[in-house]
């Protein structure tokens, strides 16, 4: 039996328990009769096949959906954050006044605090344990902590103050997602949070995720950021939910040990029944047999099949995508190329060049011109000035969410995928394909007319790859893919002969197919000849106050490098000295608040409280007169 003490510390640590649940759709059957348990400092990554029920399970966890039966318990005290996967998200106020009014509880303090105040009651108890309670959830240097969350996630400073209905869809889930990141929950539910990043985004957030200190339980398509972030899987397929100890990574081997072991299980018990059935076809007319007959008999009644769940990724391995037409050594050059929106200006005077074979991403911030330039690449957005020479026998072929208009409403997905493969596949080959990005069964006999959106984007793509042109443009290919399925679509570029330019968040996806990377910036492009890795060890400048001196000995494409001018080297340092400031400010308001709870007559903290207060004083201090040193420092680099 468990100790009282063992069986405490299991009761602090567990957060949310579920009790034999199952859900169902009319006869359909997503998940049934499993039990759960969620600890602190659990960091989960849920994977299953799109449509396996993985945001249904976070809607049950939530109390926004009916369990068919069973129970779902959370812990006392336990506050939960919710991203969904999309949210139709308005909002009057600018992007950081959302952020610094807080969620529900700070807003009720900050309430109550300034209703004290009025009354001229800031010496009561009350009033101290709101401080307290304020502290608690960061709330004086919450300022400073917003604006560096929202750096992180691709805002730049200038749209701290811009007003939330003005954003992109994409931009307000990112609000979203940083009023998450910003208030200490104690559990994160998050559903396929990098969909709406860029990459550079991405990875700051799986950089945050892992010095994160609490609990989460979050869907992902991306592999490597699974891989990377998470400690626990939970795998739900076939409507079987099951917990591994372990990143993806360690999923994977462990799934790839028990089909191993299932099929030898499953040969085995073959050449048994096949054994037993010999011996009964050989001997049941045979009287002195027939005791030995039956019991072979009752042996193969009994015995409990062995079945090796079927692995939808075996068709697609032995797929092979057909060949692209050879295009010439040159694909696509960029000649003068300038493109404005109004006053803005993308590009002037650009140059680029792209030749066969090569597998190039687009890295850059949001609205550092990636998409345009992809646009220009295909052909579908006129320039203001330039030349858009294509190589010979090149053949262009385009992806964008936003473009679904390619489609024949009035096609079932099967006729649709059909009437590009120009006799090259069998209807089973093109199934195959279609059942790698997730249209199976009845799935590919449905119109085109009633397809979600996300459901058209697989299909074009999976139209594009049915007869691949030597020249393909993708822009986020993998937003609707499950993880099997990105996986279908990297082994089907990898074997691509033709010429490849793609933007994308999903960084497994990135590592697996680049092999050259161009970083897209304020109409500049820097070229790394080299994988992903390769750039980021590289080409990522960390330290703003470093940027000239990387920018310098890193080796960059011909024609479009710019240096760092003296002006550009003197504004970064007084950007940072200015960040530095704020710093010192938030700081030191800590510190007055601190020492004028802990200097109070009346102060109602117990003398260890007041002891951590002091020692914070101290810790305090120490960090302003560090940044005050940095400042003195930053001075004479001026140039």
């Amino acid at each position: 039996m468990l100790s009282f003490s063992v069986f405490m510390l299991l009761l602090m640590t567990l957060m949310i328990t579920l009790n034999d649940l199952s859900k169902s759709y009319g006869p359909r059957t997503l998940f049934k009769n499993f039990s759960l348990a969620i600890n602190r400092g659990e960091r989960i990554g849920l994977v299953g096949p799109n449509g396996s029920g993985k945001s249904t399970l976070f809607n049950l966890i939530l109390g926004k959906m009916e369990s068919s039966s069973g129970s779902v318990r959370i812990n006392k005290n336990v506050r939960i954050g919710y991203l969904v996967q999309e949210e139709n998200f308005t909002s009057e106020v600018t992007v950081l006044s959302e952020l610094l009014a807080g969620d529900d509880t700070i807003k009720e303090l900050k309430a109550e605090k300034e209703r004290l105040e009025k009354e001229n009651k800031t010496g009561s108890h009350r009033y101290g344990q709101i401080l307290h309670d304020l502290e608690f959830l960061g709330c004086f240097d919450l300022e400073h902590r917003a604006k560096k969350i929202l750096s992180g996630l691709g805002f730049r400073e200038e749209e701290f103050n811009r007003p939330i209905n003005n954003l992109s869809g994409g931009f307000k889930m990112r609000v979203l997602l940083a009023k998450l990141l910003l208030f200490p929950f104690d559990i994160l539910l998050l559903d396929e949070p990098t969909n709406f990043l860029d990459l550079e985004a991405a990875l700051w957030f799986k950089d945050y995720l892992l010095n994160f200190k609490g609990t989460f339980m979050m869907i992902s398509h991306d592999r490597d950021f699974l891989t990377e972030v998470t400690n626990y899987t939970l795998i739900l397929e076939n409507g079987v939910i099951t917990k591994v100890k372990g990143n993806y990574d360690d999923y994977e081997k462990l799934r790839l040990k028990e089909q191993e072991r299932l099929l030898r299980q499953f040969k085995e018990q073959d050449k048994k029944i096949k054994q037993l059935e010999i011996f009964i076809g050989r001997f049941h007319a045979q009287p002195n047999k027939a005791s030995q007959v039956r019991a072979k008999k009752r042996m193969l009644e009994r015995m409990e099949k062995i079945i090796v769940p079927q692995d939808r990724r075996e068709s697609i391995r032995k797929f092979h995508f057909p060949k692209t037409q050879a295009g010439g050594y040159k694909t696509i050059a960029l000649e003068g190329i300038s493109k404005s929106y109004g006053d803005i200006a993308v590009y002037r005077d650009f140059d680029f060049e792209l030749t066969r074979g090569e597998r190039a991403v687009l890295i850059g911030p949001n609205g550092a011109g990636k998409s345009t330039l992809l646009k220009i690449l295909a052909g579908i957005l006129e320039v203001d000035r330039g030349k858009r020479i294509l190589g010979r026998n090149v053949e262009v072929g385009y992806f964008s969410q936003r473009r679904l208009d390619v489609l024949n409403p009035h096609n079932t997905v099967f006729e649709e995928a059909s009437s590009v493969s120009s006799g090259k596949l069998t209807g089973e080959e093109i199934r195959t394909v279609l059942g790698a990005f997730l249209f199976s069964g009845d799935d590919v006999e449905k119109k085109v007319t009633v397809l979600s959106g996300g459901e058209k984007s697989r299909l074009i793509l999976a139209k594009l790859l049915i007869n691949p042109p030597n020249f393909l443009l993708l822009d986020e290919p993998t937003t609707h893919l499950d993880v099997d399925a990105v996986e279908a679509l990297i082994r089907a570029l990898n074997e691509y002969s033709g010429t490849l330019v793609f933007i994308s968040h999903d960084i497994h996806f990135v590592r697996s197919i680049a092999n050259m990377v161009f970083e897209v910036n304020a109409g500049r492009l820097r070229q790394f000849p080299g994988n992903f890795d390769y750039y980021w060890q590289i080409g990522r400048h960390k330290d703003l106050v470093e940027v000239d001196s990387v920018t310098r000995h890193t080796p960059l494409h011909k024609k479009i490098e710019v240096e760092k001018t003296d002006k550009e080297h003197n504004s970064q340092i007084s950007k940072k000295i200015k960040c530095l400031r704020k710093t010192h400010q938030k700081l030191e308001l800590e510190y007055n608040v601190k020492k004028r709870v802990i200097s109070h007559p009346r102060s109602y903290h117990r003398e260890d409280v007041i002891s951590q207060y002091q020692k914070r004083l101290e810790s305090l201090k120490e960090k302003m007169r560090k940044i005050d040193d940095e400042i003195e420092s930053l001075k004479k680099l001026f140039r």
